[in-house]
């Protein structure tokens, strides 16, 4: 978009040759660059290596076109790059030694890393320091993963044994850095990838689409060959299928014993509510309400039976919960011993945010026919409603459930279970609608609300078994 003022007198405004020179010459450098990249048969590129597999399989088997997303991110990454590195200069404090590095990783097997890449490698108080430079619209708590194997790469191909990854809040300015040491277990995940993706690209078979698997929408969100993909068409799950969605604590199992538990741990009153305690405490329950160990307090769940006969008659179950990625053997095997069978699990990436879920919801509602979402997560249950999906767990939800009862349409199972719209614990001890006689004001975060907070914080739930 170009615009001019006055007289142009006939002839091309400045305005719009600048604009196209720009375009032009990014997509000159991006070639240029991409050049550097030469794909030969068992040669990968180390930057790519924490990608979505599926993505890589395209990259390498149909190429990268330049797009406008893709040009902008380039150029960004690149100021972001030549701009800490100039400031390390200037600093006095930090010797620069290379901006640009030649690396090649020999993994057996006919395969290896190799690539020119962008790394800054400095001397610090007299180490030798690989500093990988991220541009970020937000800045993560933890370094991410897909980050870290990319700098662990480069550790091991250059024999460094320190890194720093240093991310730069494109929006703000404002940095987060993290130390990295060396760790040879990376090479072997490095080289464990790549001959996945190796033998992939042998057979002309994508692989399974691990970035929704993993949790990873962000980059299905970004990725330029989401149409080829169909991210959220799930394995063995084909379009049009009538779905349930389900959060696993609460709902499939009942977690009550393991809430209490992990607030004890955590030091305070039982009957607190968990999303409204202080960040340190907070943090000390997750820790022991996600411990794995914990998961054998659980017993069954007051909808398990309920989601089962829902299976049972045609309709598909996907479970969408709050439940880290980490914990996913723990809870398939946690459900299977209860004798449930799914179709589906997503779990929660690290670094998800409030409303993962919810964006979950949405972009699977593009292939599926989403009947029914049990959950109580504010933002999810805005979304199923606009979809027209069953919401037993809300106030409207309920009311359609009793019509339904008494039209004979369904059991009264799911009418008989005392649910509140509102994120509170019904169980003995509570109050109601009002806060649990135990919660002490100590123990809280001041200036939160359930409704405020609640999602951010990957809060447990409990509810009331049906009478």
């Amino acid at each position: 978009m170009s615009g001019s003022i006055g007289d142009g007198g006939g002839t091309r405004p400045p305005a719009s040759k600048v604009e196209d020179a720009v375009r032009e010459g990014l997509r000159k450098l991006w070639r240029d660059e991409s050049a550097a990249h030469e794909r030969r048969d068992g040669v990968y590129y180390p930057s790519y290596l924490g990608y979505c597999l599926r993505k890589q399989y395209y990259i390498y088997s149909m190429g990268e076109e330049p797009t406008s997303d893709k040009l902008a991110v380039f150029a960004t990454g690149k100021g972001v790059h030549e701009a800490v590195a100039e400031a390390l200069r200037a600093s006095g404090t930090v010797v620069v030694e290379e901006v640009e590095k030649d690396v090649k990783v020999d993994l057996g097997n006919g395969i290896s890393l190799s690539g020119r890449v962008d790394l800054i490698l400095a001397e610090v108080e007299g180490r030798n320091v690989v500093v990988e430079v991220k541009s970020a619209s937000r800045l993560p708590d933890s370094p991410q993963e897909h980050h870290l194997l990319q700098l662990q790469i480069y550790l091991n191909a250059l024999n460094v044994d320190d890194g720093v990854l240093l991310y730069w809040d494109k929006r703000r300015g404002r940095l987060a850095s993290f130390d990295v040491r060396r760790d040879g277990e990376y090479m072997r995940r490095a080289a464990e990838r790549a001959l996945l993706l190796h033998e992939y690209l042998g057979r002309g078979m994508p692989p399974p689409r691990e970035a929704v698997m993993e949790g990873r929408l962000w980059e299905c969100d970004m990725c330029e060959y989401r149409r080829l993909c169909r991210p959220f068409l799930l394995e063995g799950l084909p379009e049009g299928e009538r779905v349930m969605i389900s959060e696993v604590d609460g709902v499939l199992v009942d977690d009550s014993r393991r809430v209490e538990d992990a607030l004890v741990n955590a030091g305070v009153p039982p009957g607190s509510y968990p999303w409204r305690l202080r960040p340190e405490l907070r943090s000390r329950f997750l820790d022991k309400y996600y411990d794995p160990r914990s998961l054998a307090l659980d017993a069954r769940g007051p909808f398990l039976d309920y989601v089962w006969r829902s299976r049972a008659g045609g309709v598909r179950l996907i479970l969408v919960s709050r439940r880290p990625e980490r914990l996913r053997r723990a809870t398939e095997e946690e459900l299977r011993s209860m004798g449930l069978i799914w179709d589906y699990m997503l779990l929660s990436p690290d670094g998800a945010d409030g409303d993962w879920k919810g964006r979950v919801l949405a972009r699977l509602s593009e292939n599926y026919r989403i009947e029914e979402v049990l959950d109580r997560e504010g933002s999810v249950l805005r979304i199923a409603r606009r979809m027209g999906a069953r919401t037993p767990f809300d106030r409207a939800g309920r009311e359609r459930a009793q019509a339904r009862v008494r039209q004979g349409n369904i059991s009264g199972f799911l009418m008989l279970s005392p649910l509140a719209s509102d994120p509170v614990n019904l169980r003995s001890g509570g109050t109601g609608r009002g806060r649990p006689a135990t919660t002490r004001e100590q123990y809280i975060c001041p200036g939160t609300s359930p409704s405020r907070t609640a999602a951010s914080t990957q809060r447990p739930r409990r509810l009331s078994s049906p009478a």
